[in-house]
């Protein structure tokens, strides 16, 4: 292990990314006296939270691992001026009427409270704004260098070399300007909204190639006008296909809720008549001619006519009638500037070694100790990995956690005791469950985590981190009392991997 996060030799640190994660990070690594360059690919700070009328480009169908590291260099027509500010930093998934999930108490950091009168749920352009505003007020905003992406990440020597793309206007195009940098340290806090996930299932290309515009992934959805008296199918059983499913539904959709039955499945909570739960789409069907060959070309449809075929249910129901279909599926986990040898969408999950980060499931960042240090450098780091999370708070905190130790206040445990954690909590993962899912026990997560930094800082002499105030404590005890029901299994799986269980999770602060 390199022992640089042990001994403070950590002077200059890459933030890469400047939404929550990399606000958070490089306003606590400040606070310890450490140099902070931040990377954004955006022209503006906060990440996922701004919102555009614009959408990505249409990711591939199906698309069911991380995409290969591509270092081609760009050609003339991808320099064009209508399409490199969209791919260099194509634009988030935020839809017009996205709302916040978390209360005003949970979903805040250290860095600042909501403006007085403030109250859930918000908007994405009110959280965006108190992005905004901690990242001046904790200078953050002055470490950025906006409109610049960061194409590899490697370990030279006893540094990190970072090499950067900016995108600059010409008269015509743009073109890019090339860097080269070396910090001691690195943290990735890019988020988890990059690349979609699309399920490969028999006959969904065909039809997103004959009507392009009629299947789509979550990550297109704007608003709910365009799907108005339409039926739609929405594949994805997680909060954003439940989101998108209210919002439709409550504006004249029909909708029918699609996926495979998991753990956790969202479907069924609108309460809406218009909402129906069914089994997950097997096969997409397409209308043959007297030949037996498929006619489902592309094709221009009349606004109210549906698309000409059929979707088969994995219990033999088949739909027809359907106007739109919306891929809620989710994303994959990848981070392609780290290279062939720690991303690895060849590689299955099961044969993940002690090296790699990214492997073939997209949804697992595997070495990593509290989802943050990479166990076998320290000095690379990760904010923004934990799943199913309150994650303005539990960013917040880890970020903390991180400044200590790059500060070398707070020593790691020994390599060989992280990767035996490491191994323990993956034998402890549960079938359709995530590695790096903590299901909503973030007060769990933060009081164990307090008494292992607090030890070292009060030892060292220095001030003990504080966590979450009382209001937040309370706040979020509620929130996952609510949340019981649905994630029982999960949680007492989780906290059995420490040897505790729920009752003992009693007043925490």
């Amino acid at each position: 292990m390199n022992n640089s996060t042990q001994s403070g030799k950590i002077r200059s640190v890459a933030v890469i990314g400047a939404g929550l994660s990399g606000i958070a990070s490089t306003a606590h690594l400040l606070r310890t006296g450490i140099d902070v360059t931040v990377f954004e690919r955006a022209n503006v700070a906060g990440g996922a939270w701004e919102f555009s009328p614009q959408t990505d480009r249409d990711p591939p169908f199906p698309s069911t691992r991380p995409p290969v590291p591509d270092w081609d260099k760009p050609t003339a027509d991808d320099l064009s001026s209508e399409k490199a500010p969209l791919s260099f930093s194509p634009p988030g998934p935020v839809y017009a009427n996205m709302k916040s999930r978390g209360s005003e108490q949970t979903m805040r950091t250290s860095l600042g409270d909501w403006p007085e009168g403030k109250r859930a749920p918000l908007g994405h352009g009110e959280v965006l704004a108190y992005l905004q505003r901690i990242a001046k007020v904790h200078r953050v905003q002055d470490r950025i260098r906006f409109r610049t992406r960061v194409e590899s990440v490697t370990k030279q020597g006893e540094q990190w070399r970072l090499q950067t793309s900016k995108l600059v206007a010409n008269s015509t195009s743009y073109a890019l300007e090339r860097e080269t940098w070396f910090f001691d340290a690195v943290v990735v806090a890019v988020g988890r909204y990059g690349d979609p996930r699309v399920p490969d299932i028999p006959g969904l290309s065909s039809w997103k190639h004959a009507h392009a515009n009629r299947v789509l992934h979550s990550k297109q959805y704007r608003t709910p006008k365009p799907y108005q008296g339409k039926t739609v199918l929405v594949i994805g059983g997680f909060i954003s296909a439940m989101e998108i499913t209210n919002e439709l539904v409550n504006n004249g959709a029909k909708v029918y809720e699609s996926a495979k039955d998991t753990r956790v499945d969202f479907r069924g909570r609108s309460d809406h008549e218009n909402a129906e739960k069914v089994a997950m789409a097997t096969e997409f069907t397409t209308v043959s001619n007297v030949d037996g060959l498929s006619t489902f070309n592309p094709q221009t449809l009349d606004d109210d006519d549906p698309l000409p075929g059929k979707v088969v249910l994995q219990d033999g129901r088949v739909l027809e009638g359907i106007h739109y279909v919306i891929i809620a599926t989710g994303y994959h986990t990848t981070f392609p500037f780290l290279g062939p040898l720690l991303e690895r969408p060849s590689m299955a999950f099961e044969d993940a070694d002690e090296r790699v980060i990214i492997t073939s499931d997209g949804r697992t960042a595997h070495n990593l100790h509290e989802d943050i240090f990479y166990i076998p450098d320290p000095t690379l780091a990760f904010i923004g990995i934990t799943h199913f999370a309150s994650t303005f708070s539990m960013y917040d905190f880890q970020a903390q956690v991180l400044a200590a130790v790059f500060a070398g206040r707070v020593a790691l445990p020994p390599k060989a005791a992280m990767q035996a954690e490491q191994r323990r909590r993956k034998s402890r993962v549960l079938p359709g469950a995530l590695l790096n899912s903590i299901f909503l026990l973030d007060d769990f997560v933060i009081h164990r985590m307090l008494r292992w930094v607090n030890e070292d800082l009060v030892t060292r002499g220095f001030e003990p981190l504080q966590g979450p105030d009382r209001a937040w404590w309370e706040a979020f005890a509620t929130e996952r009392e609510n949340a019981r029901p649905l994630l029982r299994v999960l949680q007492d799986n989780f906290l059995s991997t420490y040897g505790t269980d729920w009752d003992k999770l009693v007043d925490l602060y």
